[in-house]
């Protein structure tokens, strides 16, 4: 084969070449001298010339009587197609058949590669009539038809490599049409379309899935129709077992999938509709605990459900009446107790739920006006002796004229009443007082005066604690404290200055 034919495409026709008329040895004769040969290539060109005119004259005459003469076509008969005349090849006959040759090589290679693949399994009419092609191209060779061979061998090769480029989307093909045979309710069809496709790719692995859901397709699909009849019966529970049973066999099986999806739906919407109705009912009979769980069950079917959240709302809002309904209860209750300090960790509790609770704010304000009263008055009693001075005895009346204004009036409360109005006329009353000394003594009251020396004195005190001090020259100083308290008659002390200095 010729450099040049090497660089050319199969099929592709090659350029005419001048051929070279010289004899092989033309380049050892002289060439003979201008002057012998012009007069004979004069004579040449002239007789050229004349036969040429001739041809121009008498070759239409010629094609019209070829035309004219020629016998009609029977139409009966099938018109055999005539081999369309070639154009002269432009190699030697031996290089052309070795080119041919050349491609048949390659076929035989591409094919044995391809045979490799399983194409016979796949290939289909393409591989069929690109063999026949390849088998024309060798008849043709025989026949010396080089470039009607050449074409057929340069098709067929062509054919052969379209076909192996387009194995990968051949088994897609098969893939999506299996899948899609499954997806029609159609496991024969479906089985066929993946055998197909391991027969191009032996280990495909949706292939190898698709061939195992067409053999469970039957079963699903009596599963689905089970399903469907119960479902028709109105047994939700029931149809849901079946469905679940087909998806369990072919999850990917989307009416199966559908299906369970439709029947949970409605299950779930049953079940919220149960779980709000009771809600409902129980919140209108103020049982609140069950109106809780019946709402906690409605939304874990439907979490964010509005009707759920309104009903909450409500649950809410009842709630904190119920709790301030009690604290109210409770605060009126140790009220009435006088546990002041407790009545007023009810009302505050209250109005940490609820800040805008009149009742709770009343409450508030009432029960801490009383335990203030009650801390001043259980001073009083807690320590009665403050009422011996002026101060604080005053203070003391005017506290019992507030009390006595104060309603209502529990037992404790009017109990630390009547205590503290005791000790106030008690701190009031006038005592007659015996004082006896030695005559000798100086005798001193605080707050009340110097008595002097005596042998017997008689003072009326007001109720109270007393300190009397007596002095006497060379005697010890003595100090005493008199508890002057209303009894049924005089007090007698006794004060003397006996210790010698």
């Amino acid at each position: 084969m010729s450099e040049e034919s090497k660089h050319k495409k199969p099929g592709e026709p090659q350029q005419r070449r001048t051929p070279d008329l010289r004899p092989p040895d033309a380049h050892a004769v002289e060439e003979p001298k201008s002057s012998s040969i012009m007069p004979m290539v004069i004579i040449g060109a002239g007789l050229l010339l004349a036969a040429l005119a001739l041809l121009v004259i008498f070759l239409p005459m010629g094609s019209d009587t070829r035309n004219t003469n020629a016998p009609a076509e029977d139409p009966a008969r099938p018109a055999i197609a005539a081999k369309p005349a070639q154009p002269e090849d432009p190699l030697p006959d031996s290089k052309a058949s070795a080119e041919i040759e050349a491609l048949i090589g390659d076929w035989l290679r591409e094919q044995a590669e391809a045979e490799a693949a399983n194409i016979a399994a796949w290939g289909g009419e393409a591989y069929a009539g690109a063999i026949a092609l390849e088998q024309e191209c060798e008849r043709l060779l025989g026949e010396q038809e080089y470039l009607l061979a050449r074409k057929a061998c340069t098709t067929a090769l062509t054919e052969l490599d379209q076909l192996m480029t387009a194995k990968p989307a051949i088994l897609e093909q098969a893939l999506l049409a299996g899948t899609l045979a499954l997806d029609n309710g159609e496991p024969e069809v479906a089985a066929e379309l993946f055998r197909e496709a391991l027969e191009i790719d032996a280990g495909n692995e949706q292939a190898l899935t698709g061939i195992k859901r067409a053999e469970n397709l039957p079963k699903v699909l009596q599963f689905i129709k089970d399903g469907e009849s119960l479902e028709n019966t109105g047994d939700s529970n029931g149809a849901l077992l079946a469905y679940q049973a087909a998806v369990s066999l072919d999850p990917d099986y989307l009416p199966a999938r559908e299906a369970l999806n439709r029947t949970e739906r409605a299950i779930s919407d049953r079940e919220f509709q149960q779980a709000m109705s009771q809600a409902l009912q129980a919140l209108s009979a103020d049982r609140l605990s069950a109106t809780g769980k019946a709402l906690q069950q409605a939304e874990r079917i439907r979490p964010g459900d509005p009707s759920v959240r309104d009903l909450k709302q409500q649950l809410a809002r009842r709630r904190l009446a119920v709790q301030l309904d009690s604290l109210r209860q409770e605060s009126v209750q140790l009220e009435q107790a006088e546990r002041w300090p407790e009545a007023l960790k009810s009302c505050e509790k209250a109005l940490s739920l609820d800040a805008h609770a009149s009742f709770a704010a009343a409450c508030k304000e009432r029960v801490s006006r009383r335990i203030d009263l009650d801390k001043q008055l259980q001073g009083f009693l807690t320590r009665p002796e403050r009422l011996f001075e002026d101060a604080p005895l005053k203070s003391a009346r005017q506290l019992i004229a507030f009390a006595n204004t104060v309603e209502p009036r529990g037992p404790r409360f009017a109990g630390q009443i009547k205590r503290l109005t005791g000790l106030i006329t008690e701190a009031e009353a006038e005592v007659e007082v015996v004082i006896k000394s030695d005559g000798l003594t100086e005798v001193s009251i605080y707050h009340v005066g110097r008595l002097g020396s005596f042998q017997e004195k008689r003072l009326v005190l007001r109720t109270g604690d007393y300190t009397v001090t007596g002095n006497r020259n060379g005697y010890r100083d003595t100090r005493q404290t008199w508890k002057v308290r209303p009894g049924s008659g005089a007090l007698v002390f006794t004060l003397v200055c006996e210790e010698p200095i």
